[in-house]
């Protein structure tokens, strides 16, 4: 499991700089899952994966203030670019792992993860536990 992390961490690390210029035009696409998860204000949702975070801006702007706007990643590198983006106030930033989540059963009404399900040792695991953050009737969109 170790060796599988450190894979990962040392895929994303090295990348995580250059992340955004060289994946500029994921905005609209992001800001179309988001639109599809359904958030209502006041909802609490979880970026699983979140890299630099480009995700968070459109997930706090459909939770509005009130809501909860989690970003999960293994890379501290991907965290800190993030941070260096700006993207700290749309959402709080965990180190963790998707395998192990900081997270209470049933606390959030959504899971985003873009391009995580590649980068997941143990897929059927991960899955599961990314359910289990969610609530009864919540969604989890991965792509």
């Amino acid at each position: 499991m170790a060796h599988d992390h450190t894979h990962v961490q040392e895929f994303f690390g090295s990348r995580a700089a250059e992340w955004d210029a060289r994946f500029p035009d994921d905005g609209p696409a992001y800001a179309a899952a988001v639109a599809e998860l359904g958030l209502r204000p006041g909802d609490a949702v979880l970026d699983a994966g979140c890299g630099t975070g480009r995700a968070l801006p459109p997930l706090r702007d459909a939770v509005g203030a009130r809501g909860t706007v989690l970003g999960v990643d293994l890379t501290p590198e991907m965290l800190a670019a993030a941070v260096r983006a700006g993207r700290r106030a749309a959402g709080q930033l965990l180190l963790a792992d998707v395998s192990r989540l900081p997270v209470r059963s049933a606390a959030l009404d959504a899971v985003f993860g873009a391009g995580l399900i590649a980068h997941l040792p143990h897929p059927g695991d991960n899955l599961r536990e990314l359910a289990r953050v969610v609530r009864p009737g919540g969604r989890l969109a991965l792509f």
